[in-house]
């Protein structure tokens, strides 16, 4: 049962007890004999199943309906199709124990239960749904190495969850990672050298993306070599490909190609601030973050909305005058202006960032404010100009400033400059 152990402690998902008089149908025991499909849902109160732990643990267990439901309308010589329909409140999501075919035939009686994990190799008989989504403490049984990269059934690892901060409620959540780093040193280090992703670099991966600075300055302690995985490149290594940022959709999601770059990405200023301290030539770092490779993490964090994530970035020497595209060369300046982000405006023009710039087709700052009609923006971006210009530029675009109603508040800022 090792491997569908699901490493959490509580639900991600809490359904009211209305939600589960809906579900209560759709769960059950299922059985096929002589053509006919049995079904035998769980009887479910709402007081016994608030914390969602009862849809995991079915008020009667499927040998007890068997010999006392089953049994007694078959013949000796019938054969047998059985299967068993739990709900995870770990997943928010439909199990299915058993057959596959019986339960896609048994729909109609149970109705639609979304798309549901199925356990085929196991039976309703011998499947204990007390060990499926309980905690488990790797510290207390015996793993080999590749166990603490066994996917379960949804796909989680331990390795995924034991490098987070909230493994458990000890002073040292992450006594798990450095016990397995530390009994397994040589063999993740001698790993680094495959083409494709490693075990260290998933590791570590996750211990950025889960923000656990206390546990990776922990690591860099006790193993200052893992520094050398963080060394920032100007290529993209292979083994990055498959490592994916949270939360971002695949059409805007950016390439990935070194672990420096993830973390800048990821942006967790605790990550951030542990890399610099430790890292021997934290000029190094500074210095690419000024490289034309990195300019695309000012423009990600714009997208998403991580307004800190830039102010983090210009305090570590970003490069304010960052541009995007081979063609278009859209300054971020002008992207923060076109995506009405005027917090972002600031921070660039204090950085220095020049207010006048050009994209490649010759468009400056002032015009994508003036377009996106956000108007604290080209306040600013104004007020940074020397008079004789920002009058030039006001007259500029209140000619090509229609007009209308809507209109008024941007042609009240630019009557301020002429």
């Amino acid at each position: 049962m090792k491997s569908y152990v699901r490493y959490r402690r509580d639900p991600l998902r809490r359904y009211p007890a209305a939600r589960y008089r809906l579900i209560s149908p759709k769960i059950g025991y299922l059985y096929r004999a002589d053509g006919k499909i049995l079904t035998f849902p769980f009887s479910i109160a709402d007081e016994a199943c608030r914390d969602g732990a009862m849809l995991r643990v079915p008020p009667v267990s499927f040998a007890d309906i068997y010999y006392s439901k089953i049994l007694p309308v078959l013949r000796c010589d019938t054969e047998q199709e059985a299967a068993a329909v739990y709900f995870d409140p770990f997943a928010g999501q439909f199990l299915v124990v058993g057959s596959r075919q019986l339960y896609q035939d048994a729909r109609a009686q149970i109705g639609t239960a979304g798309k549901p994990i199925f356990l085929e190799h196991e039976t309703p008989f011998r499947f204990d749904p007390m060990t499926y989504g309980t905690l488990v403490d790797p510290d207390e049984m015996t793993l080999t190495f590749d166990d603490y990269f066994l996917p379960d059934v949804t796909g989680t690892t331990i390795a995924d969850c034991m490098v987070l901060s909230e493994w458990d409620e000890r002073p040292a959540p992450w006594h798990c990672a450095i016990d397995f780093v530390s009994h397994y040193s040589e063999k993740l280090l001698n790993g680094t050298q495959m083409p494709g992703p490693d075990p260290l670099t998933t590791l570590l991966a996750a211990i950025v993306r889960g923000g656990n600075h206390l546990l990776l300055s922990r690591l860099f302690t006790l193993m200052p070599q893992l520094l050398l995985r963080f060394s920032p490149t100007l290529q993209q290594e292979e083994k990055f490909k498959s490592i994916r940022l949270p939360g971002v959709e695949d059409s805007i999601h950016p390439t990935v190609f070194n672990l420096f770059q993830y973390a800048m990405l990821c942006a967790d200023r605790g990550i951030i601030e542990t890399l610099f301290c430790f890292y021997e030539h934290p000029r190094q770092l500074l210095e690419f973050l000024r490289h034309p490779m990195y300019y695309h993490l000012g423009f990600h964090h714009i997208r998403q909305g991580n307004d800190d994530a830039i102010a983090l970035l210009l305090s570590k020497n970003y490069y304010p005058d960052a541009s995007e595209g081979k063609t278009s060369r859209v300054p971020l300046l002008s992207y923060a202006c076109q995506h009405k982000r005027p917090a972002v405006t600031a921070m660039l023009l204090e950085a220095g960032a020049n207010p006048s710039k050009c994209d490649g087709r010759g468009v400056t700052p002032f015009f994508y404010a003036s377009d996106a009609e956000d108007c604290t923006s080209l306040v600013m971006l104004l007020s940074a100009t020397d008079k004789l210009n920002a009058r030039e530029i006001a007259v500029s675009l209140a000619e090509k400033l229609p007009l209308s109603d809507d209109n008024q508040a941007m042609l009240s800022i630019l009557k301020m400059f002429l």
